[in-house]
């Protein structure tokens, strides 16, 4: 799961964790690939930027909105988490900014039948202590992920083995077909470090002392969890030297010291800002925002009251003044959501049309406090109730929706209490069964569907199934998806999942919301895109053009 800034980001759920805007518990990655590309499309303020020189940038600082515990995303797999490990690592596959799956440390691969997928590895491929990357590295960090404490272990349930059948060659054989595969093997699920270092390093990867091992574009030479990631260029990358030779990225929680970091020229940008912070910076650097396909949700637990009531979840959504969350908080860099999946993820899988007609009959659950009321009235708990609803303080702008939520329902008798705490605390509570009522913050770290459908929607994902949904509509839909090898069949029963439980309510979506990155003017930061922060994003930070 991932999320963003740090929310949950990638596969595993909420947030791979959400911290100030960047994908992962928005577990789940705003995000590139972990592998250089040709570019797939360029992106300013208004999603675009320009190509930049390759002119040498000594040093770069940049913000970030929320500090990590931790350097490893199989213990804390939050967008800023993610930012750091895939500058340091890589994956067998990667992800373009746009969301294309591509070669990563593996230079070519190919599926045999359903259920069987073989990769290549590139001949010239090193780690940062100039090793080389052979198949036993690439074994022992599959097992490393699948392990029963790894956050990751859930993307691995149905592999049935993992072999090198070539010098080069690793052979990964599932226990029954499932087309989501195709996207395991990728920075969100599967970072890849040195069997050495990982046997030398067991629980004590990503700490402090220990750091990172990985053959990506930079190396972590100094981590302290709440000030600072030190990296320094690799030069042993196989692919294009970057311009810039050292990073810093700070953490600074604060958005008004970081705008005076910026100002003073102490900082060089900031990445995951807040939209209604983002425009404050607009005076003093380039900012760009980006539709990143992440969503926030609240997630309604169906297993307990007041919730197992379906006319309690309405209320709550005729409660929601989601279009004015849109405009008033998030200043029209975002739009209301209707689900959990963008309708920008649906591109290999159903065109644009028919995702749009989909689309348009799911529920609209407008603004209505009457309705709201008449709800709530049908309910077992027509005299309200009241509940807690926690935001991470990486988030405000969730917090703020809380707020304005909860002066919404104090009208019909729910008391709605609000409360800020720490985003390792939040990443911590967001867990099946924790809370009643909890955020989901997402960013996806694939351009597949089945990343969010399969981890909140799915009865059998237990780990990320927030708020335990179990319709027999939606599992049989998600069973046949899996086993399909036709794509626009896939889509078709990822499609019915979406559908069907829009209906039932489990989640109610706010918003899909973009992305904030802020550079001074002298620099450029080419190819932003949904994806463009988990990949190694600082090889695309460039001199401007003078």
């Amino acid at each position: 799961m991932h999320s963003g800034p740090n929310g949950l980001i990638g596969r595993r759920g909420v947030l791979r964790a959400a911290g100030a805007g960047i994908g992962v518990l928005a577990f789940s990655a705003v995000l590139s690939a972990c592998s250089p590309q040709k570019p797939e499309g360029s992106g300013s303020a208004d999603g675009t930027a320009g190509q930049g020189t390759d002119d040498p940038v000594d040093t770069l600082t940049l913000a970030l909105p929320s500090s990590v515990s931790t350097l490893d995303v199989s213990r804390e797999s939050g967008i800023l988490n993610y930012v750091v490990a895939c500058l340091v690592q890589e994956s067998l596959l990667s992800v373009g900014p746009t969301g294309k799956l591509l070669p990563g440390l593996a230079e070519s691969w190919k599926q045999p039948d359903a259920t069987t997928y073989v990769y290549t590895l590139r001949r010239d491929a090193k780690f940062s202590d100039g090793t080389p990357v052979t198949t036993d590295d690439v074994l022992a960090s599959v097992e490393a992920a699948r392990d029963d404490a790894s956050g990751l272990a859930y993307a691995w349930a149905d592999v049935a083995s993992v072999k090198a059948t070539g010098a080069r060659e690793i052979t990964v054989r599932l226990k029954k077909p499932d087309a989501a595969f195709a996207w395991t093997p990728t920075p969100g699920t599967l970072l890849i470090s040195s069997k050495a270092f990982l046997s030398r390093n067991k629980g004590k990867v990503g700490t402090p002392r220990t750091l990172l091992l990985g053959s990506g574009p930079y190396k972590v030479t100094s981590f302290a969890a709440d000030d600072h990631v030190g990296l320094e260029r690799n030069d042993d990358w196989w692919g294009d030297r970057p311009s810039v030779r050292s990073l810093k990225l700070s953490f600074i929680p604060d958005a008004g010291t970081r705008l005076v970091a910026m100002k003073s020229g102490s900082v060089d940008g900031a990445l995951g800002l807040p939209s209604d912070e983002a425009r404050s910076w607009e005076a003093d650097a380039q900012v760009t925002y980006t539709g990143d396909r992440s969503v926030v949700a609240l997630a309604f637990d169906t297993a307990k009251a007041p919730f197992d009531d379906v006319h309690v979840r309405k209320a709550f959504a005729h409660a929601a003044d989601r279009a004015g969350m849109t405009k008033g908080i998030l200043h029209g860099k975002a739009e209301v959501a209707s689900t959990l999946v963008s309708p920008d993820m649906w591109g290999d899988l159903l065109d644009a049309d028919a995702v749009d007609a989909a689309y348009d009959e799911l529920p609209a659950w407008d603004f209505d406090l009457g309705l709201a009321r008449a709800e709530l009235a049908k309910s077992a708990h027509k005299d309200g109730f009241s509940v807690d609803l926690s935001y991470p303080g990486s988030g405000p702008q969730l917090g703020k929706a809380a707020l304005a939520l909860a002066a919404s329902l104090k009208e019909l008798g729910i008391t709605l209490n609000v409360k800020e705490t720490t985003l390792e605390q939040w990443i911590a509570d967001l867990l099946p069964g924790k809370k009643p009522l909890q955020f989901l913050w997402y960013y996806p770290v694939t351009g597949d569907p089945a990343e969010l459908t399969n981890a909140y929607l799915d009865g059998r994902a237990t780990a990320t199934n927030l708020p335990h949904y179990d319709s027999p509509v939606v599992d049989t839909a998600l069973a046949a998806a899996r086993e399909a090898t036709d794509p626009a069949a896939r889509g078709a029963h990822l499609m019915t999942a979406v559908t069907t439980s829009a209906a039932d309510l489990p989640y109610l979506p706010l918003w899909w919301a973009q992305t904030a990155t802020a550079f001074s003017k002298d620099l450029v930061f080419e190819e932003p895109g949904p994806f463009a922060l988990v990949g190694p994003w600082a090889t695309r930070v460039k001199k401007a053009a003078s």
